[in-house]
């Protein structure tokens, strides 16, 4: 991947109505619900719990997991989103650790976090190897690293890409690149290397569609052609 300066920084052009009602963002929200009915059950429970959001943007996941108790820090490497994020969490009177930095280097002590969030974010990042090692520095010893991405394939091109972008105009043009989408045998060697063991088998969420308010319509599956998602511990 081309390292990008956080100047370029592709979402920061979004930061001012990332929370609107008709934000081109808004698609990125409805993504929690189908992911965090599957993530659920690797977490006990989420209140309480130290918990890290790698490439949180302007604060979707964060405020999803501060509603239902964690204690949530949230790194992006674009100021903008960083400071869009701040204003939104003190508008809901929610009290979230924001801080500007990479995935590939992470603000943050080692074992620090019983879980690492990173959503919609790896097939983003400019060395997602290294991100995957930071995010196993951060966990505490048995912390859980919950993750999606996008499968390097055909199809993925085709829906993730040439569909929401070009056809249906639901995403942004440029939002995604081809070539920086991660083959799951790639994830599961960055996954081993950084000594995190899977929890389960990667799974599938596939777009059915768009709702009239710009929500998406999903469902999990088998399929991990197109994006996946999984779980994996701190060994």
């Amino acid at each position: 991947m081309t390292e990008h300066s956080i100047d370029d920084h592709f979402f920061a052009a979004f930061a001012d109505s990332w929370w609107h009602d008709d934000s081109v963002m808004k698609g990125l929200a409805s993504f929690q619900k189908p992911r965090f009915e599957y993530f659920d059950r690797f977490i006990d429970t989420w209140k309480g719990k130290k918990v890290l959001d790698v490439g949180c943007g302007g604060g979707f996941t964060t405020e999803y997991l501060a509603a239902r108790g964690a204690s949530v820090s949230g790194v992006d490497p674009a100021p903008r989103l960083i400071d869009a994020a701040r204003a939104h969490a003190e508008q809901q009177k929610l009290w979230i650790d924001y801080q500007v930095g990479s995935g590939e280097r992470l603000p943050h002590p080692d074992a620090a976090f019983d879980i690492v969030t990173c959503v919609d974010v790896l097939e983003h990042v400019a060395d997602p190897a290294r991100t995957v090692r930071e995010i196993a520095r951060v966990l505490a010893p048995g912390g859980i690293f919950l993750y999606d991405t996008i499968n390097r394939t055909f199809l993925a091109r085709l829906t993730m890409i040439w569909m929401p972008e070009y056809v249906l105009k639901i995403v942004p043009k440029g939002a995604h690149t081809h070539a920086d989408f991660i083959k799951p045998a790639e994830m599961r060697r960055y996954l081993r290397d950084a000594e995190l063991t899977p929890l389960d088998k990667m799974r599938g969420l596939t777009i059915l569609g768009q709702r009239k308010d710009g929500s998406l319509v999903m469902r999990r599956t088998w399929d991990t052609s197109a994006t996946y998602l999984s779980a994996a511990r701190k060994n």
